[in-house]
């Protein structure tokens, strides 16, 4: 049911049909064994990549509540960036508006963005030429300075 529900819904959002991913080997403390279905995924390129991070950008993500931006320290070092949302952020895309109630179980999901990029300060500049917000970690204020 889970992910029947997830792929239906990436197809939603997406426009494009979800592949299921399986096991490659087993995994005993999660019951899981080699075959079996466990995730779904889609790989969006040319404009439909940009449309999909046109769409996240402008309307997805102002809508969240506590959206500040990815930390200026997020990445993997060669310029590549993930994004992970909780379940509620998935009825925020205008596809799902209309259709979310007939998903039985929504789950939560992440958004891979592989840039060409070497370093993550070029795929920073990149995406923040695209429209992604990045923020700088603030500093807590200290005693000292809540006083004055």
């Amino acid at each position: 049911n889970h992910l029947l529900s997830a792929l239906m819904a990436l197809q939603v959002i997406t426009g494009h049909r979800a592949q299921l991913i399986r096991a490659r080997s087993d995994v005993a403390t999660w019951k899981l064994r080699k075959g079996m279905p466990m995730a779904a995924k889609v790989e969006l390129e040319g404009d439909d990549m940009f449309e999909f991070l046109d769409k996240l950008i402008e309307v997805v993500l102002p809508r969240m509540k506590e959206y500040s931006g990815l930390r200026m320290s997020s990445g993997d070092g060669n310029g590549n960036f993930t994004l992970g949302f909780d379940t509620s952020v998935i009825g925020l895309f205008p596809e799902m508006e209309m259709v979310y109630d007939m998903f039985p179980l929504i789950t939560g999901f992440s958004i891979n963005i592989n840039t060409t990029a070497v370093r993550n300060r070029d795929g920073r500049l990149l995406l923040s030429g695209l429209g992604l917000p990045f923020t700088h970690a603030r500093k807590p204020l200290t005693d000292e300075l809540a006083l004055d």
